[in-house]
């Protein structure tokens, strides 16, 4: 069954008088029962991203130009645009937002995603709209799915295996889905295991899990212009090991629940509405004795994080504008223990941690002429934010979170309900300067409230602390970002640059607490910034080269040092081969060392960086074919010359007592089997 790309509203086709040639889509992953494809958000061509199975989403995302990812273990990369992550990106689960249970981030939103079971992820870096939510500074990830398409037997489906030698690692897959235009139901089951892969240098790596994700959706068509979907999913990860952090993940489940109503209005301004409901409910643990050799004091730390939300928006085209207009809500409570083996409360990470909010915005567009096309769009955010369970006492010594917060400097009573009105929104330019070129400006403010963690951590013990700050002040973003692009016969290429100066940036510092150390958060000015250039060059009708650089920096402008966790300058080039049922290629992607750092460690600059990082190349090789009836067989090797490096932005390994980082794996042959019907 071929999964076609999700159509958005905010990228609908533009009225004649638009120039042509104009895409205002942003780059879309349309997942296939084949090698997945991007659409370039500049370009009409295509070019091939990570072919072998991964993961998660996270680790699809990597393979992307621009964005990176933060590695702890063998899954559940923490993506990285443009030098933010966590809250600084919007992701959302097919219209729902899952906050993960671990405050150690074991478990971000794309640790939930299987890619298989989505039909397109689109990728907005920077900020280019206001309906997926406040912030989204970073950039906004969307995995969607959509009404399935079946033929007159009436059912649609894709079986999938698939194995990486590296860790003996499988994957079994079915989606399934029976129904017409009226209505439909539609069955998605993948499971993946895995046990610890080696790095180029043949060490292991703490990196086993297993993995089982269950999702059912049903569409009903209740009159010709109104449908009605709902869906549940279920993710279940056992066993899974981390590298990068002092303990691992028996396990967490999220139970995600999903209700969409669309409807078409046929006549008036009003064209089209929909309303989406969601709730994801997290149970996540973590132990240092039941997966590793227990030391002198067992731990363990059970944590929950429940969302409920809801979106509504409304399409209309009104004094020859296209708008897109509505309202959101959502609401994420987080509670976090940590517990001795026995489960007696030693402290509270997450205090109830509740974050409440709720946004209206418009956006619009509009076509000025042949040459010009602008849009425009205004968002403001309703925050409120609590610490309830702040008072409790526990643990020896004696604290509760409100004690150790006024430990590191907040004022007493600072957890208390905290109200911020936020405001955001962007504008954009597209000229066309002739047939060939044309230019796009966009100057954007976003504001993003500190997460749960940022405000309300309070884990603090003999040997280190980490404690939150109930009083940050949000993060203003203000972005400006300049893209030229080409459409020549033999080339089409695109460089963009973007200057990102952000007030009250919530950083994360080492600092000295008499004989230990203490993890805490402070505002300060910083400023972020960087280059983007892609190119694709058709050989002939079989042969196309492309390439892609990608460079950000990122400064703390207070402190005169570098922000941690910024990708160093990154080139991927491809060659790709295409004729008939046969596609095959190579990437080599090369990475410069980076220098520029902030090491962790309240004796070192206090930052999150693990070390300064060599510079590496890494060639990978991918080919498909696609038999008769359906079937299609994909082979390939990753890390062809089985070199052993790490990314910058990884953990560092807590298992190696040397001070370094994850090591990503080394060479794997993998292969994959798909079977449509």
């Amino acid at each position: 069954m071929l999964k076609t790309t999700l159509s958005l509203a905010i990228a609908a086709a533009i009225s004649a008088p638009a120039f042509a040639g104009h895409d205002d889509k942003p780059l879309v992953i349309e997942i296939t029962s084949g090698l997945p494809q991007v659409e370039n958000t500049l370009q009409s061509e295509t070019t091939a991203v990570q072919a072998s199975p991964t993961t998660d989403g996270g680790e699809l995302l990597q393979s992307l130009s621009g964005v990176s990812g933060i590695r702890m273990g063998g899954r559940a990369i923490d993506p990285v645009i443009r030098g933010q992550s966590q809250t600084q990106l919007n992701i959302l689960l097919d219209g729902a937002y899952i906050h993960g249970g671990c405050p150690n981030r074991m478990d971000p939103p794309t640790s939930y995603s299987t890619v298989d079971s989505y039909d397109s992820v689109t990728v907005i870096k920077g900020n280019r709209t206001v309906v997926y939510g406040g912030g989204g500074s970073g950039g906004t990830v969307l995995f969607e799915r959509q009404w399935p398409s079946v033929d007159e037997k009436g059912y649609s489906g894709e079986l999938s295996a698939s194995y990486h030698s590296n860790g003996d690692r499988y994957e079994l897959g079915a989606d399934v889905a029976a129904g017409s235009d009226t209505g439909y139901i539609r069955v998605i089951s993948h499971k993946t295991e895995a046990d610890n892969y080696d790095d180029g240098d043949g060490n292991e790596v703490r990196s086993s899990f297993e993995s089982l994700s269950q999702s059912l959706l049903v569409g009903y068509r209740l009159t010709d212009t109104t449908t009605i979907e709902a869906s549940y999913d279920k993710q279940e990860e056992n066993d899974v090991l981390f590298a990068g952090a002092g303990m691992d993940s028996p396990y967490a489940d999220a139970d995600t629940t999903r209700l969409k109503l669309t409807h078409e209005f046929e006549q008036g301004v009003l064209q089209q509405m929909q309303l989406e409901l969601y709730q994801s409910d997290v149970k996540h643990t973590m132990d240092n004795y039941s997966l590793r050799p227990s030391g002198m004091m067992k731990m363990q730390a059970p944590s929950t994080s429940d969302t409920a939300g809801l979106r509504l928006i409304f399409d209309a085209r009104a004094a020859d504008i296209d708008w897109t207009f509505g309202a959101d809500m959502q609401n994420n409570a987080r509670n976090a223990e940590l517990q001795n083996a026995a489960g007696v409360v030693q402290r509270i990470m997450w205090a109830d941690a509740e974050i409440r909010q709720t946004g209206v915005f418009a956006e619009g567009e509009k076509v000025l002429g042949a040459d010009d096309i602008v849009k425009g769009g205004l968002r403001y955010d309703l925050i409120s934010a609590e610490a309830t369970r702040r008072g409790e006492v526990v643990g020896t010594p004696a604290y509760s979170s409100d004690d150790i917060w006024q430990l590191a400097g907040a004022s007493a009573g600072a957890g208390e309900q905290r109200t911020e009105h936020n405001v955001g929104g962007f504008v954009s330019w597209t000229h066309r300067l002739n047939d060939q070129y044309r230019v796009e400006s966009t100057l954007s403010r976003s504001v993003r409230t500190a997460d749960a963690t940022e405000r309300y951590m309070a884990r603090f013990t003999m040997t280190g602390d980490w404690i939150g700050n109930p009083e940050l002040e949000p993060e203003k973003h203000h972005q400006l970002e300049v893209s030229l692009q080409g459409n020549l016969e033999t080339l089409n290429w695109s460089a963009t640059g973007w200057y990102n100066r952000v007030d009250d940036f919530i950083l994360r510092q080492s600092v000295a607490a008499g004989m230990k150390s203490r993890d805490i958060y402070r505002n300060v000015g910083a400023e972020l910034y960087g280059a983007e250039l892609e190119a694709a060059y058709p050989l002939n009708e079989n042969w196309q080269l492309g390439s892609a650089l990608a460079w950000t920096v990122g400064n703390n402008l207070d402190d005169d040092t570098p922000l941690s966790r910024i990708a160093p300058l990154e080139l991927n080039s491809s060659l790709d081969y295409h004729k008939e049922r046969l596609k095959m290629g190579v990437e080599w992607q090369m990475v410069a060392s980076q220098k520029d750092i902030c090491l962790s460690g309240a004796a070192n600059c206090g930052g999150q960086d693990v070390r300064k990082t060599p510079g590496y190349g890494v060639v990978n090789l991918h080919a498909q074919y696609e038999f008769d009836r359906g079937l299609s067989l994909l082979a390939g090797v990753d890390n062809l010359m089985d070199k052993a490096y790490t990314v910058h932005e990884s953990r560092d390994d807590a298992v190696n007592p040397d001070p370094f980082q994850v090591a990503e794996p080394g060479r794997s042959v993998w292969l994959r089997v798909t079977q449509s019907f």
